[in-house]
């Protein structure tokens, strides 16, 4: 985790909650990665890492921003299993 993504207080994290299902959040990391370049000779792929909140009773996932997490379930992206 890169130091620009801030974790969430411990004391804070042993409150929240997933507003979808009331289960169990946990730290985690997802990986997202895209094409840079456009023509064959310099396609690289460029991987951005965003800090999250991942259900596992409900497969969903919150993203934290600078810090905060969003706890929004329209908002929160489905996880595979």
């Amino acid at each position: 985790m890169s130091q620009s993504q801030q974790t969430i207080e411990p004391w804070l994290r042993g409150i929240l909650r997933c507003p979808q299902c009331k289960g169990e959040l946990v730290d985690a990391v997802h990986t997202t990665g895209e094409p840079a370049g456009t023509s064959e000779t310099t396609a690289t792929t460029t991987t951005a890492e965003t800090a999250e909140l991942r259900c596992d009773a409900c497969h969903l996932a919150y993203p934290v921003e600078g810090g905060v997490p969003v706890l929004l379930v329209d908002l929160a992206r489905r996880t595979d299993g």
